[in-house]
């Protein structure tokens, strides 16, 4: 493919005290990124340049101040540099307000370039919710923090590993409050945005799968009724709507096989019921989507891993993994409202 009908990514480097310079660093040096897309870093140039010499990076940066200026000759990254963090404020393991902030401007801009026209999809770094809460500002995820940047009602995160897809109904929120929350209408939404988003991955007619809230989706009532009540009830309106769609299934048993089908994609109740089968299966080729919004967006599927920040031993798997998604995702170039290069 031609490098200009490559679509232009843009990659945050997240949580600059974090894994996510040096993962930025390592995945884009690996190379494959260039043969799916444009890449666009978006960060703090001196975190970068002192990032390069601790690893001995050889990964060359063009600096421009907006993307208009970006040229896209060869295997130079272009950068965004927003110039936001004093080295002197970067602690090394420590996330703090300034890095949290720092992270939040990085995610404003990817999003405002995807909704802009200007990028055809983006990446956001790994980032530290603590920090971006001492800087004060609200931040439960990147799908929230999507969804408010666009105006979207029902925002969802879908983490994605090869042909592996699983729909959290909710997220970032305690296991008392998600079953106040595990109501027909959320899950139906659920459901619609898994249709939906599994269709960008090219599959026409999904099949999906949701589990059950109880154990043995509550047997008839015996463990609770919100598998009938709640769940089913949203399973049935699905299907009316004219999606292939199955459940409330077992939990302990609806994801045995999942690497292989026989489901396009699966919805669990809960953040863990979610996130455990395709961390234990998949881990390091493991994506986060956000979907029910309309920009082309998604993030690592891990944290910014402090304990190991800045030591060399990063796994950048997960990144390009991640920009490779991104990269399939994305409309061709032509179909842009603003072409660059």
């Amino acid at each position: 493919m031609a490098s200009l009908e490559k679509p232009i990514v843009a990659i945050t480097i997240g949580e600059a005290s974090g894994i996510g310079p040096e993962i930025v660093l390592k995945a884009l040096a690996e190379g494959s990124a260039h043969d799916v897309c444009r890449p666009l870093v978006i960060g703090d140039r001196n975190v970068l340049q002192r990032a390069r010499e601790a690893f001995r990076s050889n990964l060359e940066f063009s600096v421009i101040p907006r993307l208009e200026q970006a040229t896209w000759a060869g295997r130079m990254v272009n950068l965004l540099d927003l110039n936001n963090i004093p080295l002197d404020s970067l602690t090394i393991g420590h996330p703090n307000a300034v890095t949290g902030k720092a992270m939040v401007e990085y995610a404003e801009l990817a999003v405002r370039l995807c909704l802009e026209g200007k990028v055809h999809g983006a990446v956001g770094g790994p980032h530290s919710k603590k920090a971006v809460h001492e800087a004060g500002i609200p931040f439960d995820g990147y799908p929230g923090f999507v969804a408010r940047m666009t105006g979207s009602k029902y925002p969802f995160m879908m983490l994605v590993a090869g042909t592996l897809r699983i729909t959290n109904v909710t997220l970032h929120v305690s296991l008392r409050k998600a079953l106040d929350l595990i109501k027909k209408d959320l899950i139906l939404e659920a459901i619609k945005a898994t249709h939906e988003a599994v269709q960008t991955f090219g599959v026409s007619k999904p099949k999906i799968a949701v589990a059950a809230l109880n154990p043995h989706a509550g047997e008839g009532g015996i463990f609770g009724d919100e598998d009938d009540t709640e769940i089913r009830p949203a399973v049935i309106a699905a299907n009316q709507l004219g999606m292939a769609v199955v459940g409330p299934l077992p939990a302990d048993t609806v994801f045995c096989g999942c690497m292989q089908g026989p489901y396009d994609a699966y919805i669990g109740m809960y953040h863990d019921q979610a996130h455990l089968p395709i961390k234990v299966l998949a881990f390091e080729k493991a994506s986060g989507v956000p979907i029910g919004v309309p920009v082309n967006f998604a993030t690592v599927g891990h944290g910014c891993a402090s304990d190991i920040a800045w030591k060399g031993i990063a796994d950048p798997t997960s990144l390009i993994e991640t920009i490779g998604l991104v990269s399939r995702r994305a409309k061709p170039a032509s179909e842009a409202v603003h072409r660059t290069g």
